[in-house]
């Protein structure tokens, strides 16, 4: 119908390997669910682009089940297996591998009536634009320039050429003050339940550590 409001997605993209807490992914979605959002879709990584991260994920449908105990509850808030649907639509092409442009190319084709918008830290957000990724051209044409970043501790908090380009391009930077310099690397590193208990929520810790998996793989594990 002529002049039907357009609904209004914002995509967020991440390994979730796993998916880290409040001062993490958690807050970053939590933050942009308050936006001007009709939904934040959380959309794990189905197959990393580079091989070496590729060969490290965990299954797809664990971490799935991670995000989907990380989001739970957080307004306007879905978790999508999006970049599975993707890959598998374009398994028997030539290229196996899919982008970023690629899953814009499916889901601006289902969804006629969205205009998508992309979050990612600044440290993507710099790489997008100085256009390293693969179809970066394409990525901003899909999304009409609809990109929202965010700035983790330590990481461009100073840097005048990240505001000036963020400016430049009319793109939001959403803060999120409550992010701290924690990662997953951290999770998949320790085997210690104390520690992750300021990194994760109770219901992933509980997950990583009833699964086993990562540190916790291990017969002796430290779970205090």
């Amino acid at each position: 119908m002529t002049g039907q409001r357009r609904r209004q997605i914002c995509l967020f993209g991440t390994s979730a390997d796993p998916p880290t807490g409040e001062g993490g992914h958690v807050g970053i979605v939590r933050a942009l669910s308050k936006l001007a959002f009709d939904e934040v879709r959380v959309l794990p990584v189905y197959q990393h682009m580079f091989s070496n991260k590729a060969q490290r994920l965990l299954p797809f449908e664990t971490r799935m089940a991670m995000c989907r105990l990380a989001f739970h509850g957080i307004p306007k808030v879905t978790v999508s297996g999006d970049e599975k649907r993707c890959f598998e639509l374009l398994a028997q092409k030539e290229s196996s591998k899919v982008g970023t442009a690629d899953l814009l190319d499916m889901l601006t084709a289902e969804e006629k009536d969205v205009d998508f918008s992309f979050a990612m830290g600044a440290d993507t957000f710099m790489d997008l634009t100085q256009w390293k990724w693969r179809r970066s051209q394409d990525i901003w044409k899909l999304l009409e320039g609809r990109i929202l970043t965010f700035i983790r501790p330590g990481l461009f908090e100073n840097d005048d050429t990240f505001y000036r380009r963020a400016h430049d391009l009319n793109v939001k930077v959403v803060p999120v003050p409550e992010l701290q310099p924690i990662s997953s690397t951290q999770v998949r590193n320790s085997i210690s339940k104390k520690e992750l208990q300021d990194i994760l929520i109770p219901s992933v810790l509980d997950y990583v550590v009833m699964h086993k998996l990562y540190g916790f793989i291990e017969k002796g594990e430290e779970t205090i």
